[in-house]
């Protein structure tokens, strides 16, 4: 039997939705923010993807230290979601910075290379959560026929699990499981690949944007110049 006949009898938008609000209920807090550890090989193939990138010394609240930090931009279901990076500067021997950067004790396995994902620390309240997951069950179906009604399938899924955890509505990664748990009982049996638990790494990037690039910057800087001429009157030598 093929997988989307199996999909299609078994749930629809209304049950996701109704899940996804479960969730919200028992695993939301409004302190802190989840985090997920990039896979080292991942983050060195992405760092040599983007050696413009820009990133930036920030004091970390959890890591309790200055650390490197950038943006990208994560698709979900049409929408774009901001999550923040952040990799070390230097060793720090302290618990916190060592839990935070999952290094071991005297911060052993130290790599440079090693970024954190950071997700929101509490959701959008503006954003209409339902209509996002009703939405993604819907496809083109060709030009001039509209739009049509499509099977939940593995990219509606990851989505599903994307939202969840980059849009803030929970702070416990069992709350990530029990949601792959959930669709694989009701016959859906993709493999959503996950490197390490709770890391999402395997497909959080299928669809991302770079923000802060360095000629994204200079033009930025020049534009702020340019600003400050027109409003104070100076002009700066050449």
């Amino acid at each position: 039997m093929e997988a989307s006949l199996v999909y299609a009898g078994s749930i629809n938008y209304k049950d996701v939705i109704k899940k996804f609000k479960e969730l919200h209920k028992s695993y939301y807090s409004s302190r802190g923010c989840m985090i997920s550890t990039l896979n080292d090989d991942f983050s060195k193939d992405f760092l040599g993807k983007h050696p413009d990138l820009v990133w930036e010394e920030k004091y970390n609240l959890y890591a309790e230290a200055v650390v490197l930090t950038t943006k990208i931009n994560i698709n979900i279901f049409g929408k774009v979601f901001m999550v923040q990076l952040c990799r070390p500067i230097k060793k720090v021997h302290r618990f916190e910075y060592e839990d935070f950067f999952g290094f071991g004790g005297h911060c052993q396995g130290f790599s440079h290379d090693r970024i954190i994902m950071t997700f929101a620390e509490s959701f959008d309240k503006e954003l209409d959560m339902e209509y996002l997951l009703m939405m993604g069950t819907f496809v083109g179906s060709g030009e001039g026929e509209g739009e049509k009604c499509s099977a939940i399938d593995e990219q509606y899924i990851k989505n599903t699990l994307k939202l969840l955890v980059i849009g803030g509505y929970v702070k416990y990664w069992a709350a990530f499981n029990e949601f792959k748990k959930w669709f694989k009982e009701r016959g859906f049996d993709y493999e959503i690949i996950t490197d390490t638990a709770g890391s999402m790494t395997s497909f959080v990037f299928e669809d991302y944007e770079v923000e802060n690039r360095v000629e994204k910057k200079v033009e930025a800087e020049v534009e702020s110049d340019m600003d400050m001429e027109m409003d104070t009157g100076m002009v700066k030598e050449s």
